[in-house]
């Protein structure tokens, strides 16, 4: 059936198919082509497509392109669903110039996509911190009552009641870092670039030895660098790895200036309890639907949890090379974390 569809729908003879992570992808005609849910509205999509075009233009290697169907749409039933197909780059389109390192090519795109402000807001998460932070917050607070209020509690409900009040102040300080120190209500609408969902080292993914920083256009959103680079840094630090998130600031630095106030929006992405909140979410919104996972619910808590204290001490550490004086006498710089 996938071989059918893709036939029919792009004119492609597949000789041989592929998996690459939870995508499912194809060679054809010398080429190699991945193929993905689709999972936006069609004008937001075809945005992100304008994006990827303009990056490539402007130097940015190894985008993969949209391709359309033989009758001129984005989208197609390929196995019952609703996707969308790429080409990858090819192993020429890699520049041996400047932009090799993956923190350099991120300077890069910031740089080259200032101020491309998308005309659908679903895409626009410039300005928009503080009310999302809030919103997901208030969510939590709201399900910690309920679980206050239950008669009986299992394990899982028992530490959501204990770590709570510590991670609402962790939150609490990081939206008052957005406004006073990161100043997030002054941003202008131009003050943005092309940024990622959520950036790790894992997001650009590798086709083979050559191709290893593919960057996949359904990505994309606009917002301030910030952005990236708070989230590359939460990623690393909650697997212990701060010498590579250092490594990374400094290809990133080598191509692009970190201003104060960026690093003040950065320092508030990592105050910012953003894994507790996801685990919070995952479990009360499934609460009814996934009794079996109970068990794996609390252990992927207590991980958490074990994490926490070596993930703010990393946190402290760079916020105070990058913003000393600001973070004189904060609360998580005088933490002891023996």
């Amino acid at each position: 059936m996938f071989e059918r569809n893709i036939y029919d729908q792009y004119g492609f003879h597949c000789d041989e198919r592929w998996q690459l992570g939870s995508y499912e992808g194809f060679d054809a005609g010398g080429h190699s082509y991945l193929v993905t849910p689709y999972s936006r509205q069609e004008d937001s999509m075809l945005i992100q497509f304008e994006w990827a075009k303009q990056l490539h233009n402007a130097g940015v290697a190894e985008i993969a392109q949209p391709v359309n169907t033989v009758g001129g749409g984005s989208v197609a039933k390929i196995d019952g669903a609703q996707q969308l197909v790429f080409m990858l780059p090819q192993l020429d389109e890699r520049r041996a110039g400047e932009f090799l390192t993956e923190g350099g090519q991120l300077a890069h795109i910031h740089d080259v996509s200032h101020g491309w402000v998308p005309n659908v807001p679903d895409l626009n998460y410039l300005g928009q911190w503080l009310d999302i932070w809030e919103r997901r917050m208030g969510q939590v607070e709201s399900w910690h009552q309920q679980v206050d209020a239950r008669r009986q509690k299992n394990d899982f409900d028992r530490e959501f009641l204990y770590t709570f009040p510590y991670y609402l102040g962790r939150a609490e300080t990081a939206m008052q870092w957005l406004v006073e120190e990161g100043r997030e209500p002054l941003l202008q609408s131009y003050d943005g670039s092309i940024n990622h969902t959520r950036f790790s080292n894992q997001s650009w993914f590798a086709t083979n030895e050559r191709t290893t920083q593919v960057k996949l256009p359904l990505e994309f959103v606009y917002d301030h660098p910030a952005r990236d680079l708070g989230e590359r840094l939460r990623a690393e630090y909650r697997e212990g790895r701060f010498e590579d998130g250092y490594s990374f600031i400094s290809e990133y630095q080598n191509g692009r200036t970190l201003s104060q106030g960026t690093w003040s929006l950065i320092g508030a992405r990592l105050l910012l309890p953003l894994t507790y909140i996801e685990t919070i979410e995952n479990h009360y919104m499934n609460e009814g639907t996934h009794a079996e996972n109970r068990s794996a619910d609390i252990t992927n808590f207590e991980r958490e949890l074990a994490q926490e204290e070596r993930y703010l001490r990393y946190t402290a550490q760079c916020l105070m090379e990058h913003l000393p004086s600001t973070t004189a006498g904060s609360w998580f710089t005088r933490r002891n974390f023996a």
